[in-house]
């Protein structure tokens, strides 16, 4: 006689198990596959912009796997390991990979423009924009001629009444 197995028996069915599995997998699958970095690497990664075209800074990246974010990071971990200070490391990413790593252009040099600019137009707009509204205000309002202004030649004076002659 086979022995059947009935829903009260202690063990769980096979099924049961693979959805849990199953469901654990899908439902969390960033413990699986996310590598997690110290706070002092996210600090020190903010300064730096990832290089996947996600436009985001290293820090945030949320690429899963990304190409770009996971080795920069894994970087700026070995120089935090080795002492180096943030601006040891920012200097280190300039040098190895140019200034295109930088989430915001230094404040030195040429780069300088690029914090000054933005300011500069929108101080030189406004002076425009006064300097315009107050020569509309001062403007006076044109006066209507009198006869001696507008004077019509005769030729176009005569022809205009024969043409108002022929009208009428």
């Amino acid at each position: 006689m086979e022995k059947r197995r009935s829903v009260t028996d202690s063990q769980t069915p096979l099924g049961a198990e693979v959805l849990m599995l199953i469901a654990v997998v899908f439902l969390f699958p960033s413990m699986q596959f996310a590598q997690a970095f110290p706070p002092e690497v996210k600090k020190a990664s903010e300064a730096f912009v990832c290089q996947c075209s996600c436009n985001h800074q290293l820090s945030a990246c949320g690429m899963l796997n990304c190409g770009s974010a996971t080795p920069l990071r894994t970087e700026i971990q070995e120089y935090l390991k080795q002492g180096k200070t943030q601006k040891e490391i920012v200097d280190a990413f300039v040098a190895k990979y140019s200034k295109v790593i930088l989430a915001a252009p230094m404040t030195q040099g040429f780069d300088l423009a690029a914090w000054l600019a933005p300011f500069a137009a929108l101080t030189f707009g406004l002076i425009v924009v006064y300097f315009v509204i107050k020569a509309w205000t001062q403007r006076k309002p044109a006066v209507a001629g009198n006869a001696s202004t507008r004077v019509i030649p005769d030729a176009y004076r005569d022809k205009m009444e024969k043409e108002l002659k022929d009208l009428g």
